[in-house]
């Protein structure tokens, strides 16, 4: 059965009797598109702003204002926390920047921040936030055995009003990511640092990383500006990492278009987990991210509704005639378990990789568009002979009775769309999904049968649209 990306809109076609007509072939082009994160998503404690912050050695640094009651005690709640959580002290840092724009540092000393249970616990904090006009305020914090220190400066210039403002509308989201890393359930709840105004502030980062010893636990890059957003996040069971281009947001559709495009990526990945038994506790991390750096409608909108020229991506956009979303690629994987103790070496693994990538030509009066997806599922994991009830593996020989399943899968799908001088679109849609599991069983360990289970489908269709209508324009 065909669940592609573009598959609500294939069977909608089917239904009204479309006309089926060969669409555009572009193997170079749908060849070379991969779904690797671009070589920009790394992991903060590759970053020298994480090693930078691992030198602040805590006994050395003393508060620079002076801690009321109040302030004490959000301190050594902070101080206390596990994690990279500050227990809101940094929300209230970036609140409170709209009324005093002076550096702050805080500092508590290791016999009121660090018992011994957690002396081998660290961990740091790199907020950064940069404005249009190159002003940069930076919040950090690092919690180590010798102590907790917190620093917000600002650089570059001074805040006026409008950027204290802005910043201080992020605190909300800071708190909420920091929140989700800390909680007893990791969450990935970025979405509110993806809502800053980008005509006041350029860009926002956000670096944490939790280590055991020189063993790091967890660790979050994030950045977001008006053309790129990217996230890479690991722990010891997945790691992730994305990357959208916001850098063209003409074929960005609007809110519900978006909405629905990204709840059939998320139908995807949850049948994709079904198919191959994955962790659905953390794909809902990368769904959730996903979700946060994909939702552009806010800007797309703007962009779209004051074009003066109608180009081929906006005009396509708006007819709903491409899927809505800005181009992105984006890669999942689950840290790989030995599921079977008698042999190791047959892990259950199960990994993800999508994209979407989109070119536009003029050749005359004419204009073609071409829009391409891919999304890979590859996993293996083992099951009981009935293939319903998980397998039972020891050491021992005698409960080497399983099924071991080898997934590999590849959908792509290609939308070409031509725009003639009148803004008339043609749109010719191409999908192909070939699904291969090999299904390998064991009785006493030893190999008694071996199946391949290849499924593979094709689809193809056009369909017109009318030029969109787009609103009055601006300042015209």
């Amino acid at each position: 059965m065909l669940n592609g990306i573009g598959s609500s809109v294939l069977r909608n076609l089917i239904a009204s009797n479309a006309v089926v007509t060969p669409a555009v072939n572009n193997k170079s082009a749908q060849n070379a598109l991969t779904a690797e994160a671009s070589t920009k998503v790394t992991f903060s404690e590759a970053s020298d702003a994480i090693a930078a912050i691992y030198k602040i050695a805590p006994a050395q640094v003393k508060s620079s204002v002076d801690v009321t009651s109040s302030l004490q005690a959000q301190l050594n709640g902070a101080a206390h926390a596990s994690g990279v959580g500050m227990k809101g002290l940094g929300s209230t840092l970036l609140s409170n920047l709209a009324s005093h724009r002076g550096d702050v540092t805080l500092s508590v000393p290791a016999t009121e921040a660090v018992d011994g249970a957690r002396s081998s616990s660290q961990s740091a904090l790199a907020l950064t936030i940069t404005t249009q006009s190159g002003v940069q305020v930076s919040l950090q914090m690092t919690r180590q055995q010798g102590g907790m220190v917190v620093e917000l400066k600002t650089s570059g210039g001074q805040l006026n009003n409008v950027e204290a403002a802005a910043m201080g509308q992020l605190s909300t989201g800071l708190q909420k990511a920091l929140d989700g890393l800390d909680g007893s359930t990791t969450k990935l709840d970025i979405s509110d640092l993806m809502k800053f105004d980008t005509s006041v502030l350029k860009s926002v980062d956000l670096k944490t990383d939790l280590r055991n010893g020189n063993n790091v636990t967890q660790s979050l890059n994030l950045h977001a500006d008006d053309q790129a957003r990217w996230l890479g996040f690991h722990n010891g069971d997945v790691s992730i990492k994305l990357n959208t281009d916001v850098s063209k947001l003409t074929q960005a559709g609007s809110a519900a278009q978006q909405a629905a495009a990204l709840d059939r990526w998320s139908s995807k990945f949850d049948q994709a987990a079904s198919r191959g038994h994955g962790d659905s506790d953390m794909l809902t991390l990368f769904k959730d991210s996903f979700r946060a750096l994909n939702t552009t409608e806010g800007k797309a909108a703007e962009s779209i509704n004051t074009q003066r020229v109608k180009s081929i991506d906006a005009n396509a956009a708006k007819n709903g005639a491409i899927s809505g979303l800005a181009d992105f690629s984006a890669s999942y994987q689950q840290t790989p378990v030995s599921g079977n103790p008698y042999k190791p070496e047959e892990h259950d693994t199960f990994s993800l990789n999508v994209a979407q990538k989109t070119a536009t030509q003029t050749h005359g009066d004419t204009q073609d568009l071409t829009q391409q997806t891919l999304f890979k599922l590859k996993a293996s994991f083992h099951t009981a002979l009935d293939s319903v009830s998980a397998a039972k593996l020891t050491e021992q020989k005698s409960s080497q009775n399983y099924k071991y399943h080898l997934i590999d899968d590849e959908e792509r799908s290609q939308t070409s769309v031509t725009q003639n001088k009148k803004g008339d679109l043609t749109a010719n849609y191409a999908q192909q999904l070939t699904q291969n599991e090999t299904v390998k069983t064991y009785q006493l360990a030893k190999l008694i049968d071996s199946v391949q289970i290849p499924h593979s489908v094709k689809s193809e269709s056009t369909r017109s649209f009318a030029a969109a209508q787009f609103d009055a324009q601006l300042n015209n």
